[in-house]
């Protein structure tokens, strides 16, 4: 590593200190305290990146114009960030100069404004900047141009850490940087062990990983009070992806008393999700585009016809993306000839086997079975009868408890 240089450095690791300096018991109040603002400064960051893209990314001229939302984020970067010396710089450049070590400063802008007498402005410019850090990160995380979180949050961090740093004089403020940009980038994304090998990865400071776990853990906590949910878990929620966290959603059902019958669809869905396969297992290719057509309107790309008989009993399932596949794809099926469900081309598509469940069964049952066995569908059956009398998609489940919980 050292004689490839990948980080063009001529150091081993991307921001590589060499302090030498050790840290007094008095100093763990300080790493808690940066903690606790790691935290808050994650939690106010969840929170209002989630509002902002609930509301502003909303609008017409912005969801359906992404290149002017992408120029009003450059313009406001640019007004904000360029007058402060501080942020000018790309993000990782930020906070290698933030953490230089003042003993050995090589002509660092940092080093020169902590040697004047009066520091009010350079004070200034490191709170500015922290704020600022917090702004555009809650703008621009998630906007159709990835700007990621990971390199904002450290900056942010690394910021108010050298700020705090200025009033502790026997130690180096890039120490207590390096710290809070731990602090910070663990109050946005709730990560523990991980972070703290990262930043030992990034840093190569093995003497101070003690410091950062304190940092990491005291954020979390601290985030946690104030918002349950990290960045990652709420932009899942704003792009509607059907994550399902068990433990939570058993919680929600659990004392309610509801039922699978609580999420059978409306006769109308059920007639367009279900395909009657006939006794010799046969239908029309234009019947199944028709259903496919059906099912495209719904906006669930996850969701499938159901296969039974004139009884309503269950013969399997044929997922969306199968049999859009199979109708779209050129050869693959004749446009005169019945397709055969049962031995012909698309019937490696069925899946003869679905796991089904009583509508009249407890609902936290469904919920464990999602859960546990990864199930993208369930279908469900009338009590006594087994006659299939709906289908429950994760999106659908997933939507219906959030709607209990708001």
């Amino acid at each position: 590593m050292k004689a490839l240089n990948p980080t063009g450095t001529g150091k081993l690791v991307l921001f590589e200190t060499n302090y030498g300096i050790d840290y007094d018991p008095i100093h763990y109040l300080v790493f808690v305290f940066l903690g606790v603002s790691g935290g808050l400064f994650g939690g106010v960051f969840c929170q209002a990146n989630f509002l902002w893209s609930k509301t502003f990314r909303k609008y017409s001229i912005i969801k359906n114009h992404p290149v002017f939302e992408l120029s009003l984020v450059v313009l406001v970067t640019a007004l904000l960030q360029f007058p402060n010396p501080l942020t000018r710089e790309a993000g990782d450049v930020i906070i290698k100069n933030l953490l230089v070590d003042c003993r050995h400063p090589e002509g660092s802008w940092v080093c020169e404004q902590e040697a004047m007498v009066d520091k009010s402005r350079y004070y200034g410019w490191l709170a500015y900047g922290t704020a600022v850090k917090l702004i555009l990160t809650i703008v621009t995380f998630g906007c159709k141009v990835p700007s990621g979180i990971i390199i904002p949050a450290l900056d942010a961090g690394a910021l108010f850490g050298r700020l705090v740093g200025q009033i502790i004089p026997t130690s180096s403020p890039g120490l207590f940087a390096m710290v809070g940009a731990a602090g910070f980038l663990a109050g946005v994304s709730r990560m523990t062990v991980s972070l703290a090998v990262i930043m030992f990865e990034l840093t190569g400071e093995v003497d101070y990983i003690p410091p950062f776990m304190i940092a990491i853990m005291v954020a979390k906590l601290t985030a946690d009070a104030l918002s349950s949910e990290g960045v990652y878990d709420l932009a899942q929620t704003v792009l509607g992806h059907p994550f399902l966290d068990p433990e939570h959603a058993l919680s929600i059902v659990r004392d309610k008393g509801l039922l699978v019958e609580e999420l059978i669809p409306p006769p109308q869905t059920m007639r367009e999700i279900t395909l009657d396969v006939g006794p010799e297992y046969k239908v029309s290719k234009t019947i199944l585009a028709t259903k496919l057509s059906q099912l495209k309107a719904r906006g669930l790309m996850d969701a499938g016809l159901v296969l039974v008989d004139s009884s309503g009993m269950l013969h399997g399932y044929l997922a969306q993306g199968e049999l859009d596949f199979a109708i779209n794809e050129a050869g693959v099926l004749v446009d005169n000839e019945p397709v055969d469900l049962l031995d012909g081309v698309i019937s490696t598509f069925v899946d003869r086997t679905p796991l089904v469940i009583c509508a009249k069964a407890p609902l936290e049952y469904a919920v464990e079975l999602f859960g546990k066995l990864g199930l993208r569908h369930l279908i469900v059956i009338e009590e006594g009868s087994s006659r299939v009398v709906g289908v429950i998609i994760k999106k659908r489940l997933v939507v219906f408890l959030e709607g209990l919980v708001h």
